[in-house]
């Protein structure tokens, strides 16, 4: 059995699980070349969820062929975009010229980026239900990255990072998975951490110097007044 339909049966077996247990649950589903396929596209669709799967070479080969056939007039060009200033571009109904059924879009994005000394050419392409604007281009456009970024700093660094999580922790089958869980916790507040304290970047102090600070904080700085207002005001959901 290839990788591709193993994954794509567990995602089908998650995503059904994920509608069951919460069926009113509106979310915007983020996966590799490996789930831009229509079975699961028309599981979104019929879950009424929203998709953005990036497409690579080798994936969905007349998806890609087709929509890089488009005449450059027709595809909606707009430049300077995103960090890197670069170049990105859509085509709505991109199924009326692949042959496909379910109802997608298709954009794209190139750049140019330094590695080291030298400078290479980024290109990412992405399929999604979601119509494509020049006003929501760019957002989606860093989203579709976002997921790129989960998965290789993300789960590499916690893989071959501070985390360790391939390290046998434990030999009971319990004590593991509580440990994963509370790794997972641990990564969230990180990430929460680093995402919210912009200063961090400036600093350019160590992923382990952060975790230390973090934790010390905990113990050391007692929570205000102040702190659970500004809690209380971004977490309160109001009902109509």
């Amino acid at each position: 059995m290839e990788k591709q339909d193993c994954e794509n049966a567990a995602a089908k077996r998650l995503l059904k699980r994920i509608k069951k247990q919460y069926p009113r649950l509106k979310i915007c589903v983020l996966g590799d070349g490996l789930y831009g396929v229509e079975p699961l596209m028309r599981l979104c669709r019929e879950n009424g969820w929203k998709y953005l799967f990036n497409l690579k070479e080798g994936t969905q080969k007349n998806i890609t062929k087709d929509y890089k056939d488009l005449d450059a007039d027709i595809r909606h060009v707009t430049e300077k975009i995103c960090e890197e200033k670069g170049i990105g571009a859509y085509y709505n109904g991109t199924e009326r010229i692949t042959g496909k059924t379910e109802v997608f879009n298709v954009f794209e994005y190139s750049c140019e980026k330094r590695e080291g000394v030298e400078t290479k050419q980024a290109f990412f392409l992405w399929v999604t239900n979601i119509e494509v604007k020049k006003n929501n281009l760019e957002k989606l456009i860093i989203a579709g990255r976002g997921r790129w970024k989960i998965e290789n700093e993300g789960f590499n660094n916690q893989k071959n990072g501070i985390y360790k999580i391939e390290h046998l922790n434990s030999r009971d089958a319990t004590a593991m998975k509580n440990h994963y869980l509370l790794t997972q916790i641990a990564d969230i507040l990180m990430q929460l951490y680093l995402s919210c304290n912009k200063l961090i970047k400036y600093i350019k102090q160590s992923i382990k110097n952060t975790s230390s600070r973090l934790l010390e904080s905990f113990r050391r700085h007692p929570i205000t007044d102040e702190d659970v207002s500004y809690i209380s005001k971004y977490t309160t959901m109001h009902m109509e």
